[in-house]
């Protein structure tokens, strides 16, 4: 310990094979490992058996504490150890998106949030919530949705132009002034002033009454209706426009469960909740949460009220305001007993509340942690069966609950365009951070079995890969035994397997999923309605979706790549180029000579002999692609 330095860093707890049980980051090193040392009887359950699996620890210096935060974050997302707080790397969070810089910018739904300066708009937790917002906004603003950055030259609009929920600029419909005239009013309603809004429309429709222009004047009379009647429906409405998010912690035992609320634009947009059957190591579950919650790519609100203080606030406050690039404050209430009436003004991340903001502050953490703690006890009131991962670890026997699910399936179509896939499941939900695709190189023609094998050595055979506590193949016996026989060539025979397979009777119907392991000649039969089962059968079927996707995607390029083979002039390096700009033939009749010229990287005689090319051809029938059936499961 003497030769550990004074310094801020991060330190990590490796086990005798070498996999990191724990990642931790400290002001002084020094100091923070030998707290391990001091004092053992004051540590949780959680972290004492932690520290016996523990063989050796790590260090990493850094110059700033808040370096050594940014470090902590990403050595927990690449290890995934088993003792932090982990946390589905969640990219499905729901946006509306708006890029101002096109000439007319579309709305569009995305689940991605990027640093690109477009504006971004949520994040909404219900699917049915985007929907009702983007049917407004056709219905009020017509502003378009479609996918197209230019437009080819038409005549005649689109049918949400025909039917007079879109602007039709493609078809010269609105001039770029009164577009952008139009964008202003929907961003002003998606940010939350509606009210400010209906006042200067009302003033901007006087005016074209007062001119004679009532089709414009009536155009308006129906925007403000419907902005009106949208208002009306908004019972949450705050008086405030400032994002936030409210968190609330509900601890019992062991079990802990962290809700947080998302406000957006005044009004409260839904809710996001995080169980965890064992509290993590470290002692700060609150802190380590946020550290995990707000990872890169993540819309960062205003503020974040928090239920109690942590001690990394003010490090972590600065790393924030500069992820989001403006200043993002972190707000605490008073301790841990449930008053959330006393801010701290004054501190950096923290501004001094108006009476009325703190009250309203106290009420929404207030709500925060009443439903942090009947969420917690609902959870609580199910039979143990309930829990999925823990009715798995009972019912196939395996060392420890399976937080982490991997499934590995095999797509092909008579040995062509042959692809492989595997998804992870995180705590029983999909952490598509961790989906993997992989072409198949080595193997020629229909063998599933050397597809698996590839495709396994591939993966497993990196060296510090993380594994899972349960890894699922799509298949029976034979598939079970092939990926059995290369992970104990790889050294990881200890890796828990299982087959999961479809079959059908001797009259071709389909019969009930059947469940394969290690050393068992018959199937292992699962009641039907048991969580566990449930689960893996949606991990199947999200594997399956995963690999079609991948597979169908792969079989259109080709057809692409086939058809642009007949055109004279484009060799194998423009073709790739092509193809990396444009995902099929139709993408390519859309685009203009001067775009295929820019953006397809070509020479201008060869983009315009493609153009006159592809006018005069007819879609090449595609391929026969495979159909899946996949059976909707829900637990």
């Amino acid at each position: 310990m003497p030769r550990i330095p004074k310094r801020s860093g991060v330190y990590l707890f490796k086990d005798a094979g070498g996999r990191v049980l724990y990642v931790g980051k400290a002001v002084n090193l020094r100091n923070r490992l030998a707290s391990y040392l001091k004092t053992p009887d004051k540590h949780d359950p959680k972290t004492a058996l932690m520290l016996k699996k523990a063989v050796r620890v790590d260090y990493v210096l850094t110059t700033q504490a808040r370096e050594a935060l940014i470090l902590e974050r990403t050595l927990i997302k690449e290890h995934a150890p088993r003792y932090n707080v982990r946390l589905r790397d969640d990219k499905n969070f729901l946006c509306l998106r708006l890029n101002i810089k096109e000439a007319f910018p579309a709305l569009r739904f995305v689940r991605r949030f990027a640093n690109d300066g477009a504006l971004y708009f949520g994040p909404y937790t219900s699917s049915g919530a985007v929907r009702e917002t983007l049917k407004v906004m056709k219905q009020v603003f017509g502003l378009r949705m479609c996918k197209e950055r230019r437009f080819a030259p038409r005549t005649r609009p689109c049918l949400e132009g025909q039917m007079g929920r879109c602007l039709a600029p493609c078809a010269g419909g609105v001039s770029e002034e009164d577009y952008r005239r139009v964008l202003h009013q929907a961003v002003q309603f998606l940010r939350g002033r509606g009210r400010n809004l209906l006042r200067s429309l009302k003033e901007e429709m006087d005016q074209a009454a007062v001119n004679l222009d009532f089709e414009k004047a009536a155009q308006l009379r129906d925007r403000i209706q419907a902005i009106q009647a949208t208002l009306e429906r908004q019972a949450m409405a705050r008086p405030t426009s400032r994002d936030q998010d409210v968190v609330g912690v509900s601890q019992e035992g062991e079990e802990a469960l962290v809700l947080v609320f998302l406000v957006r634009a005044g009004l409260v947009t839904g809710s996001q909740e995080y169980y965890f059957a064992e509290i993590p190591a470290g002692g700060d579950l609150l802190g380590d949460f946020l550290k995990q919650y707000y990872a890169e790519g993540r819309p960062l609100p205003d503020e974040v009220l928090l239920p109690w203080d942590i001690p990394d606030r003010k490090v972590l406050v600065e790393v924030l305001s500069e992820q989001r690039g403006k200043p993002v404050r972190l707000v605490p209430g008073k301790g841990g007993g449930g008053d959330q009436g006393d801010f701290r003004p004054g501190e950096p991340g923290v501004a001094a509340p108006s009476r009325q903001a703190k009250s309203e502050r106290s009420r929404l953490l207030a709500l925060a942690q009443e439903n942090a703690r009947v969420a917690l006890t609902n959870r609580q009131s199910l039979p143990r069966g309930a829990d999925p991962l823990a009715d798995l670890k009972d019912r196939l026997s395996l060392p420890r609950i399976p937080e982490r699910l991997e499934c590995l399936d095999i797509s092909t179509l008579q040995g062509g365009q042959s692809v492989g896939a595997l998804v992870a499941f995180a705590g029983g939900q999909p952490d598509k951070s961790r989906y993997r695709r992989f072409r198949i190189r080595e193997v020629a023609g229909q063998d599933d079995y050397a597809m698996l094998q590839e495709v396994v050595r591939r993966h497993y055979g990196k060296e510090g890969q993380v594994l899972p506590d349960l890894l699922v193949v799509d298949g029976g016996k034979g598939q079970l035994g092939v990926v059995l026989e290369t992970l104990k060539d790889l050294g990881l025979a200890e890796l828990p397997v299982v087959g999961l397979a479809k079959s059908r009777d001797q009259a071709g119907r389909e019969v009930p999923d059947r469940l394969f392991l290690p050393g068992r000649k018959n199937p292992k039969l699962l009641p039907a309605s048991s969580p566990g089962w449930l689960l893996l059968l949606r991990l199947r079927d999200e594997a399956h979706r995963f690999a079609i996707t991948y597979h169908r995607r792969r079989a259109r390029k080709e057809l692409v790549a086939s058809a642009l083979g007949q055109v004279p002039g484009l060799g194998p390096v423009r073709q790739k180029l092509l193809l990396q700009s444009y995902a099929s033939l139709e993408d390519l009749r859309g685009a203009s000579v001067e775009d295929l010229r820019t953006r397809g990287r070509l020479p201008q005689q060869v983009a315009q002999d493609l153009k006159d090319w592809l006018a005069n051809q007819e879609d090449p029938k595609p391929p026969e692609l495979p159909v899946y059936k996949i059976k909707e499961m829900r637990d």
